[in-house]
């Protein structure tokens, strides 16, 4: 595709600037390890909370957001929606106890807490478990998304575009540390949210509208459904209690909504939030820096893609083949699909050309994506099982070539930049941080000077981002890594709830339930995801990702729940200068009466209860009343804008009463030490 002068204008406008950035910043980054990682704690909340906002709109996720409503419908979105629980949760209660705690690492947090030779462990172990591991992981679908984009938009290798997507972004951020990061995601926060409007109103207009979209997916074509439209999916014809009211979709939002929240290793904030509120200027800063990041995370965000994925279905329409018979895929040439059934020797075949009647060549057939192994392992197939299926992910790429012209496209595409950019640049100071604080200056260089780890922190940037590039070239899908990651550390949840409740967790139930759910969830992803039949929570033969989800949480509470029990207490005293720093609510029993100066959190309980219940009326009051309004159902949309109303006025209520400690918490820093 041939990109206007404009375009080329502001793609490579934005990498300047980002390079600038770079040059600007690299100074002040250098002088010390807390301004390569945090900035030197000054971020005001709003900066900090548009960084979260900013990072976790990677290039991926309008594609993978969209292929989501194609291929299910918007529904599916609880997939991450429900999050937004932990994280009202967070805003009003974890996300002061990380400012207060005063880490740079969420790996730091083990020895502050727990305290003894396993929190020193436990500390290392998670420094190079997300150093080399999850974050790499993030990587890995961060850079599928630009391959995808790179081949749709440019046209160029695969391997060329990862290398040098992920060189620009390097090159900025290794100079810059996290200054580079927040700056650029300022500017790229506001390119995306435009793109991203822009190219949504642009396609929303060219179907005709909400009216479009209604007839379309009254009459069902294109791969509309009955729930692609829909919030909620739709239940089986039984009731409650019967099997056929629990089909796949209905199962899946259960477990989505009723565990996956408080299962979900980011319930306490997680790692990329972790980092800005450690940098945030106060503990009131680093609230409603969170409180902010979730409202336009969850609430604001998500409608332009959603818009997109379903206007993409009336323009490319959903294709789907389906094999009659049992059989093995034997060839996929010149665009010809061939199955050899069991039970004869003629294939059957199917012409992919055939099957599009879109004008645009470059969609079909190439965007067809076919199940097929090897000479030596060949792909079997059962009856009426899919076997061909146009690429979900590929379709917000190919809206944006059909309808944006010159200056448009250039904004879109700079903006996906930029959002890969960020991301990236997130990631791999993110993952340098643990290393650098956790494993390198911890436990391998402990006398080393600031210049010295700050050079060993561009380093490890430079490692972790090869490793995440050549993963990204052994991948393409980027929702089966999603899927894969969000079932990781899907059990580490409720550890990481009890930990800043309870005095009796210890180092080593966090160490059980990580390696509890990453083994499990990897087991069956890629060892043994087939074979499976337990009703709504498998499809196929193999598990869903709400099965995959259950099986997980359940194994990691089972171990969890034996090394609690056959493992004895800390010794009160150990957890006495966690207790003194953090000042937590909850069962805390034996460390209270060894304080008796420390003021009581209980006044604290209420405004906490009732400003997370209302945080959580406010993200699905606004999400849902904009989502009605643009889908032409006003009544439910005045609701859901009421309760969201309501829910402001309590959140801001709550919010007063929950006082700033941070002049007390950098006294008792002072006085206690770092872990």
């Amino acid at each position: 595709m041939d990109l206007h002068f404009l375009d080329w204008t502001l793609i490579i406008g934005y990498a300047l600037f980002a390079l600038g950035v770079g040059l600007y910043f690299r100074k002040r980054a250098g002088e010390d390890i807390e301004e390569f990682f945090l900035s030197g704690r000054t971020l005001p909340w709003w900066i900090a909370g548009t960084s979260m906002v900013a990072t976790t709109f990677a290039s991926d996720t309008p594609l993978v957001i969209s292929g989501w409503v194609r291929t299910h419908g918007i529904w599916q979105n609880w997939q991450w929606w429900t999050t937004a629980v932990g994280g009202m949760v967070t805003v009003f209660l974890f996300a002061r106890y990380w400012r207060r705690c005063n880490v740079m690492t969420a790996a730091e947090l083990s020895e502050l807490r727990y305290g003894g030779r396993e929190a020193k462990v436990l500390r290392g172990f998670l420094g190079v478990y997300q150093a080399l591991i999850t974050n790499t992981i993030i990587l890995c679908w961060v850079i599928v998304a630009a391959k995808k984009i790179m081949a749709a938009v440019f046209g160029v290798d695969p391997t060329i575009a990862v290398i040098g997507a992920c060189s620009l972004a390097l090159v900025y951020s290794v100079m810059s540390g996290f200054w580079g990061v927040v700056v650029t995601d300022i500017v790229q926060f506001v390119m995306a949210m435009v793109g991203a409007i822009v190219l949504a109103a642009v396609v929303w207009g060219e179907v005709g509208g909400s009216t479009g979209v209604l007839a379309a997916a009254a009459a069902g074509t294109g791969g509309f459904n009955a729930d692609t439209l829909s919030f909620f999916p739709t239940a089986g014809t039984g009731s409650l209690f019967d099997a056929s009211f629990w089909t796949v979709s209905i199962a899946t939002v259960f477990v989505f909504l009723g565990v996956q929240w408080w299962a979900y290793e980011y319930v306490d904030g997680g790692i990329l939030a972790v980092q800005r509120i450690s940098a945030a200027k106060s503990e009131r800063d680093g609230m409603l820096a969170y409180l902010w990041y979730a409202v336009a995370h969850f609430a604001l965000r998500p409608w332009p893609w959603i818009m997109v994925g379903i206007a993409s279905l009336i323009v490319f329409p959903r294709i789907e083949i389906t094999s009659p018979v049992a059989g093995t895929v034997v060839s996929v040439e010149d665009h010809v699909v061939q199955v050899l059934p069991d039970d004869q020797e003629a294939p059957l075949e199917w012409n992919l050309r055939e099957l599009g009647q879109d004008d645009d060549p470059a969609w079909y057939p190439s965007q067809i994506k076919v199940k097929v192994g090897s000479d030596e392992k060949p792909t079997k197939v059962k009856a009426d099982e899919v076997i061909a299926t146009t690429d979900p992910e590929s379709a917000y790429l190919f809206m944006m070539r059909r309808f944006l012209g010159p200056g448009l496209l250039g904004l879109v595409v700079a903006s996906l930049l930029a959002a890969f950019m960020s991301t990236i640049d997130t990631h791999v100071n993110l993952a340098s941080s643990f290393f650098v604080n956790d494993v390198y200056r911890r436990f391998l260089s402990t006398g080393a000077s600031d210049k010295h780890y700050v050079f060993v922190a561009r380093l490890a940037s430079a490692g972790v981002l090869a490793i995440g590039g050549f993963l990204a070239l052994q991948a393409d899908s980027i929702s089966f890594l999603f899927g894969f990651f969000m079932s990781f550390l899907a059990g580490v949840g409720p550890v990481y709830i009890a930990r800043w409740l309870w005095w009796r967790v210890r180092g080593t139930t966090e160490i059980v339930a990580i390696l509890t759910s990453s083994l499990v969830a990897t087991y069956l992803t890629f060892v043994e995801p087939k074979g499976w039949d337990i009703h709504a929570l498998s499809e196929a033969g193999e598990l869903t990702a709400a099965g995959r989800l259950l099986i997980v949480v359940a194994a990691s509470l089972a171990t969890i729940g034996l090394s609690l029990l056959f493992t004895k207490a800390r010794d009160p005293r150990d957890l006495v200068g966690f207790y003194r720093r953090v000042r937590p609510i909850g069962w805390w029993g034996p460390v209270r009466a060894l304080c008796p100066d420390v003021p009581s959190s209980r006044p604290e309980v209420m405004p906490i209860v009732v400003g997370s219940i209302a945080g959580i009326g406010m993200i699905y009051g606004l999400l849902f009343a904009l989502g009605s309004f643009l889908l032409a159902r006003p009544t439910s949309g005045l609701i859901c804008a009421g309760v969201a109303a309501v829910s402001i006025a309590f959140v801001v209520r709550s919010l007063r009463q929950l006082r700033d400690t941070t002049d007390v918490d950098a006294s008792s820093s002072t006085k206690s030490g770092t872990a």
